[in-house]
């Protein structure tokens, strides 16, 4: 133990959207099991406060996905990534951990090397799917890096990077909660009534950019198959008053139950679910659920995006598996007529839907195996108690 009244290590965690946000929940839950007299503060948003991180800078807003989209963060990102540098600077960590969100924690990994503090960024930028020249700033800068998927690690390696690749988090994470008859009854929903799930995304841009098409889509099935619940979970707090908004512009108020509790119980037993390209379309691979998935960015983003993407798909299930098996829905083709289209294409045919299962059920092998949250806390924990040594040794040097 240091000095610091029984404090292990003092870890500095940040994560700039709602993603990061969970994930850095999830991991800093796995920390504090293996050691409990570990200090955690930094950025990030409620998931994190809820797992005992001491959240001092509110960062989970700041998500975006695209160049011209970005630019509505560039002043807000300024000031809050001053009052990090002064965070840090006066409050120096043993370790910092960055997770997730390569425009935020790429600036702040640039500061942390400059300054020369450790840092571990877990879940760095997807350089296998765009950009592999990224890479190579953080493999020169990071002490150790975590990648989420495996074909990351042989890239960051070869830019003389440190790896430990542990497998994917959300095989950990993604597992129904409770029984599903408890959690529909809970939600307010009939257990003997199919659910369709709608899913806009955890971004404002994505909220916005997509909703009203999910909610006509959902409307245009209802016609036809009244029997249907439409279940939205609630990426994150600060989202709600603009999907209610939503939802009542499209008079759907009625029909639509926006759930926070047991969602992998009920995402599990949806028949299907129309949602934003992103995490999600990972997590409900692994419950084997159906989807159908949109994505929409500006002009811009779109025309640049094309050149540099290395893969022909936007879902995650279709990337992993170099198939089209989920349906996508690019730019001019997201609108409600098309997601209902190529949902009741799935609704309609149980030999297809059926198909579909069978080939999400082959990405879970791909993804490593359980344990990954206990594996990668204990390497940050290794990390941390090096760093400490070093330092220790520095000023006895002196």
């Amino acid at each position: 133990m240091t000095e610091r009244e029984g404090v292990t290590s003092r870890i500095f965690i940040a994560a700039g959207e709602v993603s990061g946000d969970r994930q850095a929940a999830y991991l800093a839950r796995a920390l504090r099991s293996q050691d409990p007299g570990i200090e955690l503060y930094g950025s990030g948003g409620n998931r994190m406060r809820e797992a005992g991180i001491d959240v001092r800078i509110q960062t989970s807003h700041l998500g975006c996905v695209g160049f011209q989209e970005s630019l509505r963060y560039l002043h807000p990102l300024r000031k809050i990534m001053s009052s990090l540098h002064n965070l840090v600077l006066q409050d120096p960590p043993d370790l910092a951990v960055l997770v997730d969100n390569e425009g935020f924690n790429g600036m702040l990994a640039k500061f942390l090397g400059n300054r020369g503090i450790p840092f571990v960024y877990y879940f760095p930028p997807q350089v296998w799917l765009w950009g592999e020249w990224r890479a190579r700033a953080i493999a020169s800068r990071a002490n150790l890096i975590i990648p989420a998927f495996q074909a990351e690690s042989e890239i960051y390696q070869r830019e003389g990077g440190t790896v430990q690749w542990f497998g994917h988090p959300l095989l950990d994470i993604v597992k129904p909660e409770t029984d599903f008859h408890s959690a529909a009854t809970a939600s307010g929903l009939d257990p003997d009534r199919p659910i369709l799930a709608i899913m806009p995304g955890s971004r404002f841009q994505e909220v916005e950019q997509l909703t009203s098409s999910l909610l006509g889509a959902a409307r245009t099935i209802l016609e036809k198959r009244p029997q249907y619940q439409i279940i939205l979970p609630l990426a994150a707090p600060h989202l709600l008053s603009v999907l209610e908004q939503q939802i009542q512009a499209a008079r759907m108020t009625d029909r639509v139950t926006i759930i926070t509790q047991n969602v992998y119980t009920l995402l599990a037993n949806s028949r299907l679910a129309l949602l934003s390209s992103g995490t999600a379309t990972l997590e409900l691979a692994l419950l084997g659920v159906p989807m159908v998935v949109g994505y929409r960015v500006k002009p811009v983003t779109y025309f640049l995006g094309k050149y540099l993407l290395r893969t022909r798909f936007i879902a995650m299930p279709n990337i992993l598996l170099d198939q089209s098996v989920v349906p996508e829905l690019i730019q001019d083709r997201v609108n409600s007529d098309r997601f209902a289209t190529e949902a009741e294409r799935i609704l309609d045919d149980q030999a297809h839907a059926n198909w579909i299962r069978s080939q999400l059920a082959r990405i879970r092998p791909k993804l490593g195996y359980e344990g990954v949250l206990s594996r990668a806390a204990s390497a940050i924990l290794a990390e941390a108690r090096k760093t400490q040594l070093m330092a220790r040794a520095e000023v006895l040097q002196k």
